[in-house]
């Protein structure tokens, strides 16, 4: 019988025969370039393993199909095995970027984590994770950077194997969010701020008298595809009054997230909705997996609205949700946003593992980590952070009125 992806037993299975690729003591990779090529493994992995909603296989299918083309991405998706056995699998892109040349994890944008997936069982050692590591490095394309950005510590419980490399270290940048436990019809009182709590029961209250008044969270594809239509339009709408850039703007977004939102029943996405008074007044795209939350998108209408803050009680009403699905952790991803500190959120350290190879990866990198620090400074300082973003929405809105 042929052995394929589907057939390859979990670590403590018996071990099929032959293999190609690579192999670095009982570590070998091989190379795939289509997510096709291993999903029946993959949706294993995902279902008996451990992953982050960013790595499952809809996510990930979606962001190929619909993403890669368009940035002029070639995705790299490592299957590992141990002694024949499927362990992990690591999504990478390879990239052209402002003249060098890039490895990295597979995000295009449009995924907070860098993470594998990893086979049930699987808590590799640091130094079983330089053994993994050397033989994916085996078969890599030629590149003059590899960094993977933004890593947890842990996937699930288990130990990133990237967040385990030599040369990891600590970002300056967090991700937040709180666990979920206990009723939910008390978990607003328990989590938030006493003065949060006192201002939402208050904004509830008014919600609540409002005609039509109702909470929605859907996973079913016409509902959600009328929500969707509903949060873009909410998006551009806030941005433009901004003048901002939307980031949904750049190819191919806005159909990669519908693409992700509808891909297969029973995916990881959800969007939500308040409606009321004959209009949806906010929208929320999120995603779960494992028993957590993450927030990905939320938008909410503005004019007569605002004083309602329709976005923080959408916030609320999905973490109450959240609860009453049994899920365990409310993970706001990354950003500092004001509201998010009324949730007394614990922050979550994120690490970057970068390996220039060549001249052109060391100078890239270091204005990659000069950049970054440059905004972390402003982030710090809010009213010169204002400024500066006040600055270029003036420059965005003279060159629109000049075109």
């Amino acid at each position: 019988m042929r052995i394929t992806a589907e057939h390859m037993p979990l670590p403590g299975g018996p071990a099929p025969g032959g293999g190609l690729g690579t192999m670095d003591e009982q570590y070998e990779a091989r190379l795939h370039s289509e997510p096709a090529a291993l999903a029946p493994l993959w949706h294993r992995l995902q279902r008996e393993g451990a992953c982050t909603a960013y790595q499952r296989f809809e996510w990930i299918g979606s962001l190929v199909r619909i993403l890669a083309d368009k940035h002029g991405a070639r995705p790299l998706l490592i299957e590992v095995r141990r002694g024949g056995h499927p362990v992990m699998i690591l999504p990478l892109v390879f990239l052209r970027r402002q003249g060098h040349r890039v490895i990295e994890a597979l995000d295009l944008g449009a995924c907070e984590y860098a993470a594998p997936v990893l086979a049930p069982g699987f808590d590799p050692s640091p130094e079983e994770a330089e053994r993994i590591w050397r033989a994916v490095r085996a078969i890599l394309p030629a590149a003059d950077l590899i960094r993977f950005d933004r890593m947890p510590a842990r996937v699930q419980g288990v130990a990133n194997p990237l967040a385990l490399l030599a040369g990891t270290r600590r970002l300056d940048l967090t991700a937040s969010g709180f666990v979920l436990e206990g009723d939910p019809q008390t978990l607003l009182k328990r989590v938030c701020t006493p003065s949060l709590y006192k201002d939402l029961s208050r904004r509830n209250r008014r919600f609540d008298s409002l005609p039509g008044a109702r909470f929605v969270a859907t996973a079913a594809t016409a509902e959600m595809d009328a929500l969707f239509e509903v949060m873009i339009a909410q998006r551009r709408a806030r941005f433009h009054e901004l003048g901002r850039h939307e980031p949904l703007d750049r190819p191919g977004f806005v159909d990669f997230y519908r693409a992700a939102a509808l891909a297969a029943p029973g995916g990881p996405v959800w969007m939500f909705g308040l409606w009321a008074d004959g209009e949806w007044l906010a929208a929320s795209y999120g995603l779960v997996h494992g028993g957590t939350f993450h927030g990905v998108l939320l938008t909410m209408a503005g004019d007569k609205w605002r004083s309602l803050a329709p976005g923080l009680l959408i916030a609320a009403r999905i973490m109450v949700w959240a609860r009453e699905q049994k899920l365990d952790y409310f993970d706001f991803t990354i950003g500092r946003q004001a509201y998010k500190r009324g949730f007394n959120p614990v922050d979550q350290t994120l690490f970057e593992r970068a390996e220039p190879v060549t001249l052109r990866g060391r100078i890239a990198l270091g204005l990659i980590r000069a950049n970054a620090s440059a905004k972390r400074r402003l982030e710090r300082h809010p009213a010169l952070f204002e400024r500066a973003r006040a600055g270029i929405r003036l420059l965005r809105r003279l060159r629109a009125e000049k075109s």
